[in-house]
């Protein structure tokens, strides 16, 4: 057992969209070859539990919005539609990375990375107490998290990769109600800037390098296998901070 490590032997919920799944249709990917994620693509929460010896709950599934469209039927394949409550009762880590397919379901959304887009989902307020928005579907799920796992380290990755910057402000913006720490993968003064950022603040010439280089080619726009490695180093010192 290593004791001056942190995470060594933790049991972590990594929770997410495609950003977290791996999609790399079209492209180049990479598998473990043996180990507990023999055959699992290294994606940044395989790669970071492989290097810590981490036990991984992995509940991230492509196209997963945080909210639910209010119109029942039209879709479910959301977070707070019940799966933030099959979280292992024992994780020692929790981290919700989302945004992307709720900014896909929006009035007037202008694209998709290929999901399901049936339903309107809006951003609504900070006040929102339902899941039928993405502000009160994050309130929800945080509420209940804090509620039934006090002890749990939490953490948000505010999203890259959405179709409008509303949705990093917004995640910014329910992280401090909560007092959940985040980390901003539109780049800040703390954290290096993805591919996909939204933060007005960043040029365009260097979106569009970060775009050449972490995207998995073509049309599809997900991180490729170098992106999910380069990510993976400082997500995990997100974590240690936890």
């Amino acid at each position: 057992m290593d004791n001056t490590n942190i995470l060594y032997g933790k049991k972590w919920a990594v929770c997410g969209d495609s950003f977290t799944n791996g999609d790399f249709s079209g492209g180049y990917s990479e598998t473990f070859e043996d180990g507990p994620f023999a055959g699992k693509y290294k994606t940044y929460g395989y790669l970071i539990a492989e290097r810590n010896q981490m036990t991984v709950q992995h509940l991230a599934v492509g196209g997963q919005t945080m909210a639910m469209p209010p119109v029942p039927g039209t879709f479910s394949n959301s977070f707070s539609n019940g799966i933030y409550k099959t979280i292992d009762e024992d994780v020692d880590y929790i981290t919700l990375y989302y945004g992307i397919n709720d900014s896909h379901h929006r009035p007037s959304s202008t694209g998709s990375d290929g999901e399901d887009q049936t339903g309107i989902i809006h951003l609504g307020t900070i006040d929102d107490t339902d899941n039928t928005t993405f502000y009160g579907a994050w309130n929800v799920v945080l509420e209940y998290l804090i509620a039934h796992h006090p002890y749990a380290h939490i953490g948000i990755l505010v999203s890259n990769g959405c179709e409008t910057d509303d949705y990093r402000l917004a995640t910014i913006e329910v992280a401090k109600k909560w007092g959940i720490p985040y980390i901003d993968l539109n780049g800040d003064e703390r954290t290096p800037m993805m591919h996909r950022s939204t933060n007005p603040a960043h040029c365009d010439r260097a979106k569009e390098l970060r775009m050449e280089a972490f995207k998995v080619g073509g049309r599809n726009s997900h991180p490729n296998i170098k992106a999910h490695l380069y990510e993976s180093w400082f997500i995990e010192d997100f974590l240690r901070t936890l």
